[in-house]
């Protein structure tokens, strides 16, 4: 065992202050903030990077870089300790002129959220008097005039933001600006925004159907980017920049509509000085496994974490990477090379819910594309850079793949992408694929999971098929009036996308979890002189089953349209593949229509061998 003396390791330190004063291990991003603080004249700026990234850490960083001492401003002890040994400080023009040097604002908004909308809120309020109190010499500033300090006052009592009415809401949702208006005249210094984790809220909202009224109040408290107000006196701006984190980029509501100068920066960004600032580059990830002399386990990690590309750079998720370590130091440390093991440590830190609103919606060519990613290929699609929580219920195939390629489960494939991109083309199409084998396991498990554990715990496919393989038309209409009552919303089938997609994608979910019980499984298949939206084989390839799917928005149309559905598989010969092969008895055609959370079926036997 070596004598080597090793920094403790930053697990689950998204504090810049607190990592360094606890001695951790730091991987060096500070020359990023000469770019985002100053080269860039963006009084907007949004980075949108998966989670588990770094985001907070790099927002931290910046907070402590450029934060003035309110006891006595101008002293940069405190950035002088924590920025020692950084690449940073080589940059002395740069340092004297901005660190230390200004106000700042700094929040989180990852914890506004909750089951309904009020409860949310409470936590924004929270969040507020929290952020106020920090500034607590405010109260007593000779700078502020009485409205000022009432106004301070308001925000420092958690009581009076609580109480929801229109008062209260408004000084919530001007607290931001208020709270740098107030720092402006105390400091006569302007003051710095950054706001992490900014879509959370959205997100969450999203996910409990109370989108549209968090989308008002974000809105409103980042009002203020539209229309920036200015010392009168000076003309000068109260707030110099803002700069945010989050997954995905909202463009398409009010939060950033008459926003004139804000700069976006994506995973599929190509300006080269953002790339590699959040997240860990190779050479980060082969220095850190070096100094803990896990080297040797270099491409154990690049196999299961490394992939993804932000245009020029190899990057690794943070995360994954301090996870490794973490588990498996000891285990070098003792010799014992054969528990060193790369787990899977992103699934637990990443949420589906959004995934998951699409699952029901999925094409035929989109399960295919899931498998060619699976089979390491990599698929096509038309990038939606703007994709936000607005998009999910509309249920756009390509908004689908955008929210992946957002939120981490995918990458892009920058070769393949120039290919689809000649340089005279406008374009946004764009190929992306699996960044790793950690993701890839992610992937298979997430994206079948919300029908797993369903028909798992219920036991249906053994049911289902059985039923399907004897014509048993009122067995099978139980099991889908009963599914449909439990797993589908009336607000899910609200889409811009055609009704049948939505529930071809549901009973293709349900036949997902018949491995084993079915074989020569296709949808959408070429048969007879059409294709057959659903077809199998089942009982040692002895019996044939036809599926043809309608759906309508009115209840009194199902009967007649399942009836077509069954006439469709006849009058296009459909069954004839089957009706060739001796060795099956019997072939089941079903004609399926389904209106909400209803559906009427028929069925018709098209071989009975006597």
């Amino acid at each position: 065992m070596t004598t080597k003396q090793f920094l403790p390791l930053p697990y689950g330190q998204d504090d810049f202050d607190n990592l360094k004063a606890d001695g951790c291990y730091f991987v060096d991003k500070t020359s990023s903030l000469k770019d985002v603080i100053d080269t860039d004249k963006a009084y907007v700026m949004l980075f949108t990077r998966p989670r588990r990234f770094g985001k907070s850490l790099f927002m931290t960083m910046t907070e402590s870089f450029l934060k003035i001492n309110s006891d006595n401003p101008g002293d940069t002890t405190l950035q002088q300790k924590s920025f020692k040994d950084t690449k940073i400080l080589d940059d002395k023009e740069f340092c004297n002129k901005y660190m230390g040097q200004h106000p700042v604002i700094c929040l989180t908004l990852k914890g506004v959220q909750g089951k309904t909308f009020k409860a949310a809120y409470y936590k924004l309020a929270e969040l507020i008097v929290a952020k106020a109190k920090e500034y607590s010499f405010l109260k007593d500033s000779p700078a502020l005039n009485d409205d000022d300090k009432e106004t301070y006052a308001n925000l420092s009592r958690k009581s009076y933001l609580r109480k929801y009415n229109e008062e209260s809401l408004s000084d919530a949702t001007s607290s931001i600006i208020n709270l740098a208006t107030m720092l402006y005249k105390h400091f006569k210094k302007q003051v710095y925004v950054l706001i992490d984790e900014y879509d959370v809220p959205l997100a969450k909202a999203q996910e409990y159907k109370y989108h549209e009224d968090m989308v008002a109040l974000i809105s409103s408290l980042f009002d203020f980017f539209k229309t920036p107000p200015k010392d009168p006196k000076t003309n000068e701006l109260y707030v110099k920049k803002i700069i945010m984190t989050g997954c995905l980029k909202v463009a398409k509501n009010s939060i950033f509509t008459g926003v004139n100068n804000l700069y976006v920066n994506t995973v599929t960004s190509q300006l080269k000085q953002y790339t590699g600032m959040i997240g860990f580059t190779k050479e980060d990830t082969y220095k850190f496994l070096k100094d803990y002399e896990l080297d040797d386990f270099a491409q154990k990690v690049k196999d299961n974490y490394d992939g993804y590309k932000f245009y020029d750079k190899e990057m690794f998720c943070p995360w994954d990477v301090v996870n490794f370590i973490k588990e498996n130091f000891d285990f070098k440390q003792q010799g014992l090379m054969s528990k060193v093991k790369a787990n899977n440590y992103w699934e637990t830190s990443t949420s589906s819910s959004a995934v998951y609103e699409y699952l029901g919606y999925l094409t035929d060519s989109d399960t295919q594309k899931m498998q060619d990613l699976v089979d390491g290929k990599s698929i096509s699609f038309k990038l939606n850079d703007s994709m936000n929580y607005d998009c999910l219920s509309q249920h756009l195939p390509n908004d689908f793949w955008s929210l992946l390629l957002h939120t981490g489960y995918l990458t892009v494939d920058w070769d393949k992408t120039d290919v689809l991109n000649p340089e005279d083309s406008s374009s946004d199409d764009i190929a992306v694929k699996l960044p790793n084998l950690e993701i890839k396991d992610c992937f298979e498990k997430n994206i079948k999971k919300r029908f797993s554990d369903v028909f798992v715990n219920l036991k249906l496919p053994g049911k289902f098929i059985k039923s399907l393989v004897k014509g048993q038309q009122e067995d099978i209409s139980n099991i889908l009036f009963d599914m449909l009552q439990k797993y589908v919303s009336i607000r899910d089938t609200a889409t811009k996308a055609p009704l049948e997609n939505y529930y071809h994608g549901f009973i293709n979910g349900i036949f997902t979890n018949c491995e084993g019980i079915i074989s020569e499984y296709h949808s959408n298949y070429e048969s007879g002189s059409g294709y057959p939206d659903i077809s199998f084989k089942a009982e040692r390839n002895t019996k044939a089953v036809i599926i043809e799917i309608k759906a309508t928005s009115k209840a009194e149309e199902m009967d007649e349209l399942a009836a077509k559905a069954l006439s469709q598989i006849e009058e296009k010969n459909y069954a004839l593949p089957f009706l060739k092969q001796s060795k099956i008895t019997d072939i089941y055609a079903y004609g399926i229509a389904f209106c909400k959370k209803d559906c009427s079926l028929v069925v018709k036997n098209l071989k009975t061998k006597l």
